[in-house]
């Protein structure tokens, strides 16, 4: 197997983002000794809309979903699929749909070999804690626990003077230049794309043909 390069698209408060990301390091886990996988983080923003104080998580959703049972009933959902890939999904105690800008911006200047350990701290947080990932304090304190920085004022002036924004935005263009509607998608060296969850076998399946 050559060696593999993977661009992740993905969103801070996507559930399916945290499966999918849960589901692609199982894969890459199997991959045959020596065989080299880089794997590359873009922003797509599922609510860019979103005031930047964030809104209330269970209108939002009712709204989006079309209604207060078809929201619970994704809310369990979520809660049973992401157990079959060992996460935790507390949605009871999730307030605010936040605008997650500012999580991509922190994704953006991270250091690469810090930024899948980040993305997943902000996961947790976000459904396991139900903190409001858009907030800029609560992001650095997230930074501060995964490595990222020592210091908390000098990233939080990072953020609020809009370092990382451009990368972030320039995620959003390449998504629409793909045609990506929807997150996750992985795009495998470059030539194939898988839209949506994914299990471990079928990454495999794609890395042994790509």
């Amino acid at each position: 197997m050559k060696d593999l390069t993977i661009d992740v698209y993905m969103d801070t408060i996507c559930p399916w983002c945290r499966m999918g990301t849960t589901s692609l390091r199982t894969a890459l886990k199997q991959l045959p000794a020596g065989t080299k996988a880089t794997v590359r983080w873009h922003a797509f923003q599922l609510n860019p809309g979103i005031r930047p104080e964030g809104e209330d998580y269970r209108q939002v959703m009712i709204g989006r979903l079309g209604g207060t049972a078809q929201f619970e009933a994704r809310m369990r959902q979520y809660s049973e699929t992401g157990a079959q890939f060992g996460l935790t999904f507390n949605m009871d105690i999730v307030k605010y749909t936040p605008n997650t800008t500012l999580s991509h911006q922190l994704i953006a200047i991270t250091p690469e070999d810090l930024q899948e350990q980040l993305i997943e701290k902000i996961y947790a947080a976000f459904f396991e804690k139900g903190i409001n990932i858009g907030d800029v304090d609560e992001l650095v304190q997230i930074a501060r626990a995964s490595g990222v920085t020592d210091d908390a004022a000098e990233l939080k002036t990072r953020l609020t003077q809009g370092d990382g924004l451009e990368k972030v935005e320039l995620g959003q263009r390449n998504a629409q230049k793909l045609g990506i509607s929807g997150v996750p998608y992985f795009v495998i060296n470059e030539t194939v794309s898988l839209s949506g969850l994914q299990s471990p076998s079928e990454f495999i399946s794609v890395f042994e043909n790509s």
